[in-house]
């Protein structure tokens, strides 16, 4: 297994290959596939609404924090990815973990996704909120869609995110490869290059929280964040 750690305290970025057994990695791919309904090209932060997203599957809500929420009585085949994410977030020094969202997503040819931090998930601050996906798809180089990490560029002072410099990462969505982020990381994903409309690229999505750093929860529907202050 080859991983890959990058800071806690400064933004996190972790990731490691051949993440699952054979025969688990099989079986959540093709779960994840199963739930795919074809999509068309489009730009995905383009009049953006919560409540119309096709790109994604989203299993229930875990609204106790615990993600056997979202996996039982139909998604059995998410319980090794979910269980091991959770070990190696333990591992890596994160505290007080809790799942709160898991959903397959696609893209296809064509497809990118502009730069953005995640949404903070309910009372963690971004730098103690993570995303951790799972990459189920077929991938050759030259095929695009990678995951990229670098300095936000601003289009003016307090305005909104228009590029990112200084690139701290390009990591490929190979299949099995499990990636996890900090939520205060900007980041993108480089435009599929595959030149078949067949063609769909999937991962297995899941949202955690850990220490708590405001009083409130943040709201669930922001999804993205794409201005410097917040």
């Amino acid at each position: 297994m080859m991983l890959h750690v990058y800071g806690i305290n400064n933004g996190m970025i972790h990731y490691e290959d051949n993440f699952l057994p054979e025969d688990q990695f099989l079986a959540l791919k093709a779960k994840v596939e199963s739930k795919y309904e074809p999509i068309v090209a489009r730009d995905l932060f383009t009049n953006y609404d919560f409540r119309q997203e096709p790109d994604k599957f989203i299993l229930p809500i875990a609204r106790t924090g615990n993600w056997l929420d979202s996996c039982i009585p139909d998604a059995y085949e998410c319980i090794p990815a979910l269980q091991k994410m959770e070990d190696v977030m333990e591992r890596i020094g994160i505290q007080e973990l809790q799942n709160w969202s898991s959903w397959f997503q696609y893209s296809v040819d064509t497809m990118s996704l502009p730069v953005h931090r995640d949404q903070a998930v309910r009372k963690s601050l971004p730098k103690d909120t993570y995303t951790a996906v799972i990459y189920t798809s077929d991938w050759q180089p030259g095929w695009g869609g990678e995951f990229v990490v670098g300095k936000p560029v601003f289009d003016k002072p307090g305005g909104k995110v228009k590029s990112l410099t200084d690139f701290t990462h390009v990591i490929e969505p190979k299949p099995n490869r499990m990636t996890i982020w900090s939520r205060e990381e900007w980041h993108m994903v480089n435009a599929l290059t595959v030149n078949d409309p067949n063609y769909v690229r999937s991962f297995f999505g899941t949202s955690w929280s850990s220490i708590e750093g405001v009083d409130q929860p943040q709201n669930p529907y922001q999804r993205f964040y794409f201005t410097e202050e917040t």
